[in-house]
């Protein structure tokens, strides 16, 4: 019966995906997928048992063969695509597609080539800086050796890709790689075999921000940073403001949301201001920035709290609640800071 499952549909899918026009490869991939039993059949053999169209024996055998095939499915989704990926790559390098081996220096290495990736590449290829993609798709890796691109077939997060991207001489390492996590473990590995290279990241979301600094990231880019930067730069530009005002007030505003360190203040009056202070004896302490509302009461926005153990919370979330030993800092007119700042006792 397991011989049946796994073979038998492994077959039926892999020819129906061939048959709707889809490469070979990928119907395999299909296949490869779908070998296990349904959970449905659980339910269809326990209806067929209490019908008296099947007896114990036929029972107890479906049960055994979906755990069966369950476990061996999750073995097969796991190692069978990396091993397809070195089939076609060495299938296809046998067919005489010459791949430069050579090392790099003083290069970018660019670890993942999907949406953003993509668009890092060609501006580096418009100003022919040479680079080396590392990549887990080996229709990417494919297509890039086609053009004549380095790239290496493999997970960033293993030191040996690394190292055969020549890490250790490189004058950047750009990682577009939306997992937060394995980003942490990327620049760890580089940490370790070029301390000095500057790595330039992404986050998703706030909390990995911290993580990727202590990592050892030297920039992190934060899209919802960035988009907010961008329409407000854009809004100014349609209200026909003054370039001399509103360049200085982008400037700031990107340093006190997107610093790790708290932004000193200047007496350019026109400009926001970025003060921190604690929140002991406050009538914030427990209050989540949503229940505080204090964007809306007072004009001013909290761009990072400081945890009494020290973690930082850079742009926080609204659910984010505020602890006794908390630092806050808020960024807003100089009026506006000062409605806020006697808040102590305020309910």
């Amino acid at each position: 019966m397991v011989g049946l499952i796994l073979a038998g549909k492994f077959v039926i899918w892999t020819a129906v995906v061939r048959v709707f026009g889809y490469s070979f490869w990928t119907a395999v991939l299909v296949g490869v997928g779908l070998t296990q039993i349904g959970e449905f059949s659980f339910i269809l053999v326990q209806v067929a048992r209490h019908s008296g169209l099947v007896g114990p024996d036929v029972y107890n055998a479906t049960l055994a063969a979906s755990l069966v095939t369950i476990l061996v499915n999750a073995a097969l989704v796991r190692y069978v695509p990396h091993w397809i990926g070195q089939v076609r790559l060495t299938r296809h390098a046998a067919a005489g597609v010459r791949f430069q081996t050579q090392k790099l220096e003083k290069h970018v290495v660019l670890c993942g080539f999907g949406r953003v990736g993509s668009e890092i590449g060609t501006a580096l290829d418009t100003f022919r800086v040479p680079y080396v993609v590392t990549e887990v798709d080996p229709d990417i890796v494919e297509t890039l050796r086609i053009r004549g691109i380095v790239c290496l077939f493999g997970d960033a997060t293993h030191e040996r890709i690394l190292q055969e991207a020549n890490t250790q001489s490189a004058s950047l390492v750009i990682l577009t790689l939306p997992e937060g996590n394995k980003n942490q473990v990327v620049i760890r590995n580089i940490r370790r075999q070029n301390s000095t290279v500057p790595i330039l990241t992404r986050s998703h979301t706030r909390s990995d921000h911290e993580a990727l600094l202590q990592a050892g990231a030297s920039e992190i880019i934060q899209p919802e940073l960035e988009a907010s930067t961008t329409m407000i730069r854009h809004a100014l530009d349609y209200l026909k403001l003054p370039a001399d005002q509103t360049s200085p007030y982008l400037e700031r505003f990107r340093e006190a949301v997107g610093s790790a360190e708290a932004v000193p203040s200047v007496a350019q009056a026109p400009l926001p201001d970025v003060y921190e202070f604690e929140v002991d004896g406050s009538a914030l302490v427990d209050q989540s920035l949503r229940e505080a509302r204090i964007r809306e009461r007072f004009g001013v926005t909290v761009v990072a709290v400081r945890r009494g153990s020290g973690e930082l919370l850079v742009n926080p979330a609204a659910d984010t609640v505020i602890k006794a030993g908390d630092t806050i800092r808020v960024f807003g007119l100089r009026d506006q800071i000062a409605n806020f700042m006697p808040l102590k006792g305020v309910q």
